[in-house]
């Protein structure tokens, strides 16, 4: 029957029983990758679970007398639900990985966070793209759609007003009052550019300023729950071997 032991030193021989010494090499690399990659799906995993979670919440309990209680409330469950993700993804990346101590245990729930980020990121950057370029293949067969529509009942117009001189005049006046409120919005739109201050200009930047600070915060606070998962899935032996006498 097999007996587990367990190594005297990370690399060297194996005691315990009566057979004979096996060497054991343990990993060089302290970065598993294996490991990281488990840890990713770990924390996409949980994240869509999670989210899948805080709707369901959130529609049942929706106020449509307080809206801004929900936006905060799905704020705040955004930013605890990152950080329960990414602190399981450490803990799973630390888990599996064949190396031990808690500073590599560490080290891998990083990596789960830096691998992570970025992937998110493109993915959300992908899918703003797909949205923008279906927006404008729309937009663009909207307005082909309505020049071949309108085509006809234009020319049918341009002859119609080319035969009546009534109706040349009342085009030529209609079409200077047109210019003219052209020309007056756009003296409008200009002076309210003018009238524009730097302290108006401040305001918007500290404005934007919130939500920035606020992206950057809840980075740290996931890459501290990834290293943190990480720590307390420490192995403290690379593996587990077994002896048949």
């Amino acid at each position: 029957m097999a007996e587990r032991v367990r190594p005297t030193e990370r690399v060297g021989t194996w005691e315990g029983v009566d057979a004979p010494a096996v060497a054991l090499t343990a990993p060089l690399d302290r970065v598993r990758w294996s490991s990281v990659l488990a840890g990713l799906f770990t924390t996409l995993a949980a994240m869509i679970v999670l989210t899948v979670l805080g709707i369901a919440i959130g529609l049942s309990t929706f106020d449509a007398n307080n809206p801004d209680n929900f936006g905060i409330g799905a704020g705040i469950y955004g930013a605890v639900s990152a950080i329960i993700a990414f602190a399981l993804g450490g803990y799973m990346a630390a888990r599996t990985t064949a190396v031990s101590g808690p500073g590599n245990a560490a080290l891998n729930g990083a990596m789960v966070w830096i691998v992570t980020i970025p992937l998110i990121v493109n993915m959300l950057g992908a899918g703003i793209g797909t949205l923008l370029g279906t927006a404008t293949d729309v937009a663009t067969t909207a307005a082909t759609t309505a020049a071949e529509v309108a085509a006809p009942v234009v020319q049918e117009a341009a002859e119609e007003v080319a035969q009546n001189p009534t109706l040349q005049a009342t085009a030529v006046e209609g079409a200077e009052a047109v210019a003219t409120q052209v020309q007056g919005a756009a003296a409008e739109v200009q002076e309210q550019v003018e009238s524009i201050t730097p302290q108006q200009v401040e305001e918007v930047a500290r404005d934007l300023s919130g939500p920035a600070w606020g992206t950057l915060l809840a980075l740290g606070l996931t890459l501290l729950a990834s290293v943190i998962g990480g720590s307390l899935g420490t192995r403290r032996y690379p593996t587990e071997v077994a002896r048949v006498p």
